[in-house]
């Protein structure tokens, strides 16, 4: 199975450095832009179909990708950031100086402690792991291009590749490229990350 892993393109969120999981918010024109170039990226790449989460800056950028292809999308809401419930929207500055509840607790432990009104990693890890189980159901010789989160994307990685979840943070996944991935049974190859084809 061939993969394309693309991080959505840039949004205010990334542009801030704030939580963003569960907000639903719009790609910005320079996140447009990096759609646009993955999709001259992928402009000659043969794929089955394209892969996004329900978030309007994944399905956009999805979007952006498909142009021009006669292509199935698909809508995996499993594969979304995780939901990061009071804290969305803010600044992690401001969180800490606002003593805001359970921050301190998950900045010690993000592994184990909860998140307010959001998701658990457990649980986080759990939804992306459903995620890469109905992958492999899909025929071996599929050609997928999956555009997601930062978050969502790395978790997969690591699974994929039998590591750990907290080894997520190895790969930090860049906006504007491309990660492909070889995916057999028992293995799994990293033929690129973070090309920006430039």
């Amino acid at each position: 199975m061939k993969l394309y892993l693309i991080r959505h393109g840039q949004t205010q969120a990334n542009i801030s450095g704030v939580f963003c999981g569960s907000s639903d918010i719009a790609l910005t024109a320079e996140g447009e832009g990096q759609a646009q170039h993955v999709a001259r990226q992928l402009a000659a790449t043969s794929l089955d179909a394209i892969i996004h989460t329900d978030m309007r800056r994944s399905r956009d950028t999805a979007g952006i990708i498909a142009q021009g292809r006669d292509i199935t999308m698909e809508s995996q809401p499993l594969l979304r950031e995780m939901a990061f419930g009071d804290w969305e929207m803010r600044h992690h500055n401001e969180l800490e100086a606002s003593q805001a509840e359970g921050f301190q607790e998950w900045c010690q432990d993000w592994q184990k402690a909860d998140v307010p009104q959001g998701e658990s990693f457990t649980d986080f890890t759990v939804r992306v792991r459903q995620a890469l189980q109905q992958l492999h159901l899909r025929p071996q010789e599929s050609r997928l291009a999956i555009v997601a989160h930062q978050g969502s994307l790395s978790l997969l990685l690591a699974m994929m590749l039998k590591l750990a979840p907290a080894d997520m943070w190895r790969f930090p996944f860049k906006q504007g490229c491309l990660c492909e991935i070889d995916l057999r049974p028992g293995a799994c190859v990293i033929q690129r990350f973070n090309d920006s084809g430039l």
